[in-house]
């Protein structure tokens, strides 16, 4: 397949995303084999510490002034600089990820005449309840239920002209790319039964970027000595069990619902711990909860570090209280290294554990029953057990990183050979 980029037939494919650290967590073994395979690799996104690593491993980088989304200035001068970088370096496929930003790189992608647009969407406002905007922060100068009230009235008069424009903006995206690809049954489902997608569009890569087995659950059977990871880990002695979780720590991703369900096992369990490794959006104000619940020798809150594995392995269990919005890499993970998942039943979260098989899941915001959930599971050693067994199986077997790769390399190839083979060029065969 003849393709030719520019007057020096340099082969660039660029990602656009908002974390550069999350572009090293979850795809460097991807854009390594495009690497390899002679492609010269861009990434422009948030320098939050994924940049040095990525520099280190042969790519070129473009810092975007995106770590706070809901900076409009921040968001304008992000997109000219995608416009400019993408008119300078005309690559041959521009792939962006779920954020404000793919908007505005599909838009340069689609002035830029880039031949392959390709956009991942992980979450979508358009379930029955996707506004959520939030007036906490003024429940300390007013009365906590008033506050409530106020904010589900707000809700609920923005709710309809919110989806009408999001369901706008989310066929317009649509219509300017070649593949689509959503991460969850309930968003490929939704796509087609709102005809938002095109179907030769609609693609679905279940778990969205998948999980590296190699390094979280290589094995099927056995596993390590838990009693060993919690020593290396430092948690103290007499945690009998430990619940985990992985993620932002914020309002609007649970952080409110974690605090709350820390209390109330610790009434019934009170051998039981907590390890919390933030990951993501971090709330300096929930953050010093937590580490008022760790000062009463509850919690432990961790950096992830270099220790990944280490952190399931040394779990019982999961907890998982995100909103449709909230990165579900840690149930992904959790399954892989044979730790079950307890939390709230959203449209990702019901993707990626089975109910009754390897977690469970109670309606969102019902904390009662999570809670209650994780505390029948913790009393039933051997039901534990069962749940984390299956739960490694399903996670090595159906969220491998390799075959999300392989999917989407598959899709650039096919979208490439497409978009490409018709154009006469003077350049030498290369494919994916």
């Amino acid at each position: 397949m003849q393709k030719a980029v520019g007057d020096k037939n340099v082969y660039r494919v660029i990602y656009v995303a908002r974390s550069s650290n999350e572009v090293v967590r979850r795809y460097l073994r991807r854009l390594g084999r495009l690497r390899d395979e002679g492609f010269e690799v861009h990434i422009l996104a948030a320098d939050d510490g994924g940049m040095e690593e990525l520099q280190a491993q042969g790519f070129v980088v473009c810092p975007l002034p995106v770590k706070n989304p809901r900076n409009p200035a921040g968001m304008v001068g992000a997109y000219l600089i995608i416009q400019g970088y993408f008119l300078e370096h005309q690559p041959v496929l521009v792939h962006s990820f779920s954020h404000r930003l793919a908007w505005a790189a599909t838009f340069a992608a689609k002035q830029a005449q880039v031949p392959a647009i390709f956009l991942t969407m992980e979450y979508h406002w358009l379930d029955e309840d996707p506004c959520r905007l939030s007036l906490g922060p003024l429940a300390a100068w007013g009365v906590p239920q008033a506050v409530e009230v106020a904010e589900s009235g707000v809700n609920l008069a923005v709710g309809p002209p919110f989806r009408r424009s999001m369901h706008a903006a989310y066929r317009w995206i649509a219509d300017k790319v070649d593949r689509y690809i959503v991460t969850t049954e309930f968003d490929f489902q939704l796509m087609q039964d709102m005809e938002v997608v095109e179907p030769k569009k609609l693609e679905i890569a279940i778990g969205g970027a998948g999980v590296d087995v190699e390094e979280y659950g290589a094995e099927l059977s056995g596993g390590p000595d838990i009693g060993e990871v919690r020593r290396r880990l430092g948690l103290p002695n007499h945690w009998r069990q430990v619940v985990g979780w992985v993620g932002p720590v914020t309002r609007r991703h649970g952080a409110e619902e974690l605090i709350g369900a820390i209390r109330k096992l610790r009434r019934t369990h009170p051998s039981v711990g907590w390890l919390v490794v933030p990951r993501g959006e971090v709330s300096s104000g929930q953050l010093r909860r937590l580490q008022a619940l760790a000062d009463r020798g509850f919690v432990q809150v961790r950096e992830e570090g270099a220790f990944k594995k280490d952190i399931y392995d040394a779990m019982d269990l999961l907890a998982w209280f995100g909103r449709p919005s909230t990165p579900h890499d840690g149930i992904v993970e959790a399954a892989a290294s044979g730790t079950p998942t307890v939390g709230y039943d959203t449209p990702g979260a019901r993707s990626l554990v089975e109910q009754g098989e390897t977690g469970f899941l109670v309606l969102e915001s019902d904390q009662e029953r999570a809670v209650a959930a994780m505390a029948a599971i913790l009393d039933d050693p051997r039901r534990l057990e069962d749940l984390g067994r299956r739960a490694r199986r399903r996670g090595v077997t159906r969220f491998a990183r390799r075959d999300v790769d392989d999917q989407i390399l598959r899709l650039y190839d096919q979208v490439l050979e497409e978009t490409l083979s018709p154009v006469e060029h003077h350049s030498s065969e290369k494919s994916i």
